[in-house]
């Protein structure tokens, strides 16, 4: 929650009586200043394990760049969260967290070489990429790591469309698999992002079905080791829109 000077919306879900609540905050504020901003670990932990339980089945990894703190990511790693890396800084906050380095994936489509070897060290194989000339980045690592192909669907409902910035075209996947087999490059699955705040789950269930068709396309190629599916975030939050619950909204997801 962001408090300014003048508190006037405080938190729904607490559980103190609203003047102790307001107490509480103008008490920060005198310490801290304002603006500020006041994460709520318990508050994480609540959301966190709703998500689980709308979403069985499905490892949740914490997108590092959203809210870079560190005691963030160690009260979600304590969940049980996985940690999605794109930088050097964020590998850093990670060994910080104790996180296992396999429970983690780096997911910038492009990355220098320092990069690569950094996350390397660290001990995440896992890595994104969405082009040839990423690809071609991995040869001489080819038997140390797993490569995620990114594909490109628009988040029709999305607040921020992220289909013209990363991601290769659905019909360009296939053609970019069968380059990392000639490479000898592990394809571990492919991964879509339909955009921030999806008002509806609609292009999420749109893009898990597109990209199971290339799965099995792969699959009758021989490139049966594809087995991973990253369906991306952007779940709609409730300051942004009235929106359903969490459940209400991945139960079509679940389904697909």
């Amino acid at each position: 929650m962001v408090i300014n000077d003048n508190i006037h919306a405080l938190r729904p879900w607490s559980t103190l009586p609203a003047s102790e609540e307001e107490t509480r905050y103008r008490q920060l504020v005198e310490q801290h200043g304002s603006p500020l901003l006041v994460v709520d670990e318990a508050q994480l932990r609540i959301q966190f394990r709703q998500l689980q339980a709308a979403l069985p089945g499905v490892g949740l990894y914490y997108a590092v760049k959203a809210l870079p703190q560190q005691a963030v990511i160690n009260a979600l790693v304590a969940e049980g969260a996985g940690l999605d890396l794109a930088s050097r800084r964020e590998i850093s906050m990670a060994q910080q967290s104790g996180v296992m380095p396999r429970n983690t994936i780096h997911t910038h489509p492009i990355k220098k070489d320092a990069e690569i070897r950094a996350a390397l060290r660290f001990g995440t194989t896992t890595f994104v990429i969405d082009n040839q000339e990423e690809l071609k980045k991995f040869y001489r690592y080819r038997s140390r790591v797993g490569l995620v192909v990114r594909l490109r669907f628009q988040g029709e409902s999305a607040v921020v469309d992220l289909s013209s910035k990363f991601g290769c075209e659905p019909s360009e996947a296939m053609a970019l698999l069968r380059q990392a087999k000639a490479y000898g490059i592990r394809i571990k699955g492919f991964s879509f992002h339909v955009g921030s705040q999806s008002a509806l789950p609609n292009s999420h269930v749109h893009a898990i079905h597109s990209s199971m068709a290339l799965m099995r396309e792969a699959w009758r190629e021989g490139m049966d080791e594809l087995n991973l599916l990253d369906i991306g975030g952007g779940f709609p939050v409730s300051y942004r829109q009235v929106a359903t619950t969490i459940d209400q909204f991945c139960e079509p997801i679940r389904n697909a």
